[in-house]
């Protein structure tokens, strides 16, 4: 008897030891009441394997069991170096469509493996020991029918039992809730392991997935409802589209946007309006890059306008077009697939080449000075209402040399200056790439460029060649403010900067050798710089509330005085009365209040006397934000929900009239 289960003992110690051991190392978070769940929740998966490596003679048994044994390490291995490369694991979708990707970036991938070589070496360890003396341990006879019947029945029964307590349980993250209606991998996997989590994602690439709303179990409401006062906001009638609405999803969204608040209207409204914008994604930029005698520019710009001392760009699991589409539409991105591209599908009615365009502008561009079909830019940008979007291979490498990695942003900044500089109003928006990893001096072109600039400083070559990297692109907002100062347009001109992610190409301890603060922190880890700088802006305005990539839009829009409804966006004004709220890809979320880890589930305050219920309060916004994000991206079968074109906004006026006062401020001066 013990020979027959010896296959059965062994699988089941392999994937325990493997969601334990990923478990332990990535989230910390062994020693609690979900370690058994996730026991329980692999248990189907040992009987499964047991039966797969069981058909047939001895010989082909052997080799089933040692392929599945390698094919689970792989799983767990591949799934621990991506998320210590990213903070968060991949999906199917993204490795089917991201495999070319990767690629480029097999140098740094092959540094992470090397730096978590022993916890990879813990993980091997018992299929290698399985191969080794596995054919004198274990019987790899074809068992009888009778046995694999028995073993089916178990594995029925295991399901049964993991349904009755899916169901049984409730609550905004609940077993029931994560399988059937969010897509939240990392509280996922907390719960149920990382076997479990690869299933559920299997199935929602196969069949598709649309989030739920949460509706709360004792008040049966979306949200709680907030008094009805429109500031920053459109006429949109959701009466009267509640009304004719019969598709359930669609209906639960009118719901929720038309219960939300409005952001009010405050003093810093229409300060930048007809001004000119530039808005930057700066790659891997961090706040460890700003100095004042290595990158000066960087430096006045980070300190001057307004200056965000609570400011954090999260990583999601598409890292730079997932930052890119945070910053670029004020919406979370959608786990699971390329948000972008997906946006491309889509009306994007905050688009900020449209937005720009109607409000009269001449001209609105977009750059990238590397390839400009990387993460279909070149779908999801001209989408945005750009008159044009170019990069490298559509007309950008004609003016600047784009046969190195990573380019100049410098040569960018030359290369595109004069498309728009003499316009009477233009917007720009520019995608830079010279602080792209590898941080080393052989294989980064930039940091190669810079080398004698940093060769003297007290830190490790990465740390140097980071640096050096970003002197390139200090150099070109250099460029960009002599540029602006000699076209007499700097001070009608609006500087947006914010990196699209924290460079994720050095340890958490390089990181430390330069940091303030602990950059080991999970939210720390995230915590940097915003650039919103205006020449013309008498006094520095300190902004000290929490907020991320997904406020910048929405704080722009409200400074250019644009006509936009706040509630559709995910992120809010920035300057506006309301509370911050950072929100990391795995659910956890900071603001002037506290901080909660979606992985413990603890709360910790910064102030006395909060509300007994506000972490859950809290808690509950978050999940709607992430739930509405992926629904805006929805799709099956090729067919896209597409709500903001339902919604008829290029037919609405603004009801906070922002317009309309200017103009009787502008009469009354005359007067």
């Amino acid at each position: 008897m013990k020979k027959k289960l010896s296959l059965f003992l062994y699988f089941a110690f392999l994937i325990i030891y493997l969601e334990i051991l990923y478990k332990g190392y990535i989230l910390h978070n062994v020693f609690t009441a979900n370690t058994l769940l996730v026991i329980l929740f692999s248990v189907p998966f040992i009987y499964l394997f047991t039966i797969l490596s069981s058909l047939f003679n001895k010989k082909i048994n052997r080799v089933i069991s040692i392929i599945w044994s390698i094919i689970l390490t792989i799983i767990y291995g591949s799934q621990l170096i991506y998320y210590v490369f990213y903070n968060s694991i991949f999906s199917i979708f993204s490795l089917t469509n991201g495999a070319g990707q990767a690629a480029d970036f097999m140098g740094e991938i092959f540094n992470k493996i090397f730096e978590n070589f022993w916890i990879l070496l813990f993980m091997i360890l018992p299929t290698l020991l399985f191969i080794i003396f596995g054919k004198r341990i274990f019987e790899f006879r074809r068992v009888k029918t009778i046995f694999r019947i028995e073993l089916i029945s178990l594995i029925v029964t295991s399901i049964l039992l993991t349904v009755i307590i899916n169901f049984s349980s409730s609550g905004m993250y609940s077993l029931k809730r994560i399988y059937k209606e969010t897509h939240a991998p990392m509280i996922t996997i907390n719960k149920v392991g990382l076997l479990s989590m690869e299933v559920v994602d299997l199935e929602r690439f196969l069949f598709g997935f649309e989030e739920k709303m949460y509706i709360d179990e004792e008040t049966g409401e979306v949200v709680e409802l907030e008094p009805e006062i429109k500031y920053n906001s459109l006429d949109i009638d959701f009466a009267s589209l509640i009304e004719e609405e019969t598709d359930e999803t669609v209906l639960s969204m009118h719901n929720y946007f038309s219960s939300l608040t409005p952001t009010k209207q405050n003093e810093y409204t229409g300060l930048f309006k007809d001004k000119n914008l530039i808005y930057i994604t700066a790659e891997g930029l961090d706040v460890i890059a700003v100095d004042k005698e290595l990158t000066p520019t960087l430096y006045k710009l980070v300190n001057n306008g307004f200056v965000f001392e609570n400011y954090y760009q999260p990583l999601f699991t598409v890292s730079t077009s997932d930052g890119e589409y945070q910053f670029m539409n004020g919406l979370i991105p959608k786990e699971g697939v390329w948000s972008f591209f997906r946006s491309s599908n889509i009306y994007m009615p905050y688009g900020l080449g449209r937005v720009f365009k109607n409000a009269g502008y001449d001209v609105a561009n977009a750059y990238h000075d590397h390839t400009y079909t990387y993460y279909d830019r070149e779908l999801s940008h001209p989408n945005l209402g750009f008159d044009k979007y170019i990069g490298c291979g559509n007309g950008l490498e004609k003016l600047m040399n784009c046969n190195r990695w990573p380019e100049s942003d410098v040569e960018m900044i030359d290369a595109t200056i004069n498309d728009y500089i003499n316009a009477d109003k233009f917007m720009a928006y520019y995608m830079t790439v010279s602080g792209h990893l590898n941080y080393n001096f052989m294989g980064n072109s930039m940091s190669a460029k810079n080398r004698d600039f940093v060769r003297d400083l007290p830190y490790s070559e990465h740390v140097q060649a980071y640096l050096a990297a970003n002197i390139e692109l200090d150099r070109a907002l250099e460029k960009l403010i002599n540029y602006l100062t000699e076209a007499g347009r700097l001070d009608d001109t609006v500087i947006v900067v914010s990196p699209d992610h924290y460079p994720y190409g050095l340890t958490d301890s390089e990181l430390n050798e330069i940091s303030k603060t602990d950059r080991s922190d999970k939210f720390e880890k995230y915590h940097t710089s915003l650039i919103l700088y205006n020449s013309a802006m008498e006094e520095n305005i300190k902004v000290t509330k929490y907020v991320s990539s997904i406020d910048v839009l929405p704080t722009v829009y409200n400074l250019f005085g644009i006509s936009f409804d706040s509630r559709l966006l995910m992120g809010r004004d920035a300057l506006s009365e309301e509370d911050g709220l950072v929100m990391l890809s795995n659910r956890s979320w900071i603001n002037e209040n506290g901080k909660y880890d979606s992985i413990s589930g603890k709360f910790t305050a910064f102030k006395d006397n909060l509300p007994e219920d506000y972490a859950e309060k809290t808690n509950k916004k978050v999940y709607q934000k992430f739930t509405m994000s992926s629904l805006l991206l929805y799709e099956k079968n090729g067919k896209y929900l597409d709500y903001y074109s339902k919604l008829g906004l290029d037919k609405l006026s603004s009801s906070n009239k922002i317009e309309e006062e200017n103009e009787k401020v502008e009469e009354l001066n005359e007067d």
